[in-house]
């Protein structure tokens, strides 16, 4: 029977809770590659045969790429399938890797399908339908995974030279708020909004109209999916804000890659930071806080997105890629200019 969580009192029986496992995130400021090796083996070797041969395939198997954050069937392994103490090892794997703040918004998105399931009964939402798999062997050269259903894709790539890779990286939420029930004010996404918000109101007005974007608001996140060109130098260029704002900017920058792991998260901001200021563009429109909403940060080959979907402000979707480096794409070139296969 598929596991479902449809209220408050559910929430250890998923093992994705921070409420049962909060020691366990990552608080270290420095990150061993290994540690996500060593989390990613206990819970593989937790499944039975059948379970592995269910979700792992060969690293270079066209699904690694297949990212998609829509409902629907999925290769791999359902977490509501897991056994109790499955579900533990595999929340070991997401703490290994994540910060806890990007551990709680996970765990959050999960907690809003349960709502939706409530809300939409024959639409089949259901917190156990998201998907588990593994690419390669951890530790034996090139190898990755992921952890996909709606409205999340968590894709993690590693290398023989201990480099790991932590995008795509896609949260959404609806509602983006909850607005009654057991879970009410439950809000994964909130703190994007609030230093989208702040940074609005560090830019003088002639600043925020530089930033605003002329085009119509996009209906969704540009990055997605099928994206694979870089997203046009639109909005207000860094280097022309002021000191204050730019302290806004890069909070409101780590706000994405602080979802991953501290030491991850800091290596990913100095890459950020390094680039040239006039590389950097942030640009919005809309009503934050108010109605439907958009904002980006984005570089040459990288882009953060908040968009509100469709009209609704409450339902949003947040992605972080980097194009050079999405799946471990430059761990890739690195082992083909070495001569390996």
């Amino acid at each position: 029977m598929m596991f479902r969580l449809s209220n408050k009192s559910s929430l250890p029986a998923m093992a994705l809770s921070g409420l049962a496992f909060s020691a366990g995130l990552a608080t270290a400021t420095s990150f061993e590659s290994s540690s996500m090796e060593a989390s990613a083996l206990t819970f593989i070797e937790s499944l039975e045969p059948a379970q592995r041969e269910k979700c792992g395939f060969p690293f270079d198997h066209e699904e690694r790429l297949a990212w998609t954050y829509l409902p629907g069937d999925r290769r791999g392994i359902w977490i509501g399938d897991l056994a109790p103490g499955q579900r533990v090892h595999l929340t070991g794997l997401l703490q290994s890797v994540l910060s806890s703040a990007g551990y709680l918004k996970t765990e959050g998105i999960l907690v809003l399908e349960s709502v939706l399931a409530e809300l939409q009964p024959n639409a089949g939402r259901d917190p156990g339908r998201y998907a588990f798999t593994f690419f390669g062997k951890p530790g034996d050269g090139r190898w990755g995974w992921s952890l996909e259903g709606h409205h999340l894709s968590l894709n993690f790539t590693g290398g023989p030279s201990e480099e790991i890779r932590g995008t795509p990286f896609f949260l959404g939420v609806a509602p983006a708020t909850v607005l009654g029930g057991p879970h009410a004010g439950l809000r994964p996404l909130g703190a994007e909004v609030a230093r989208a918000r702040e940074l609005l109101e560090t830019l003088d007005e002639a600043e925020r109209e530089i930033a605003r974007l002329t085009t119509a608001r996009p209906r969704d996140v540009v990055l997605g999916p099928s994206r694979e060109k870089p997203l046009a130098a639109l909005g207000l260029p860094v280097s022309k804000m002021s000191t204050a704002a730019r302290e806004a900017l890069f909070l409101l920058v780590d706000e994405f890659t602080g979802n991953l792991h501290p030491g991850l998260a800091k290596e990913e901001m100095a890459r950020i930071q390094a680039l040239p200021l006039e590389d950097l563009f942030f640009c919005w429109t809309g009503k934050p806080g108010e109605g439907p909403f958009y904002f980006r940060v984005a570089g040459p080959r990288f882009g953060m997105e908040y968009a509100c979907v469709g009209n609704d402000p409450n339902h949003a979707h947040a992605v972080w890629r980097n194009l050079d480096r999405d799946f471990g794409a430059d761990i890739l070139r690195n082992h083909l200019a070495e001569g390996h296969d």
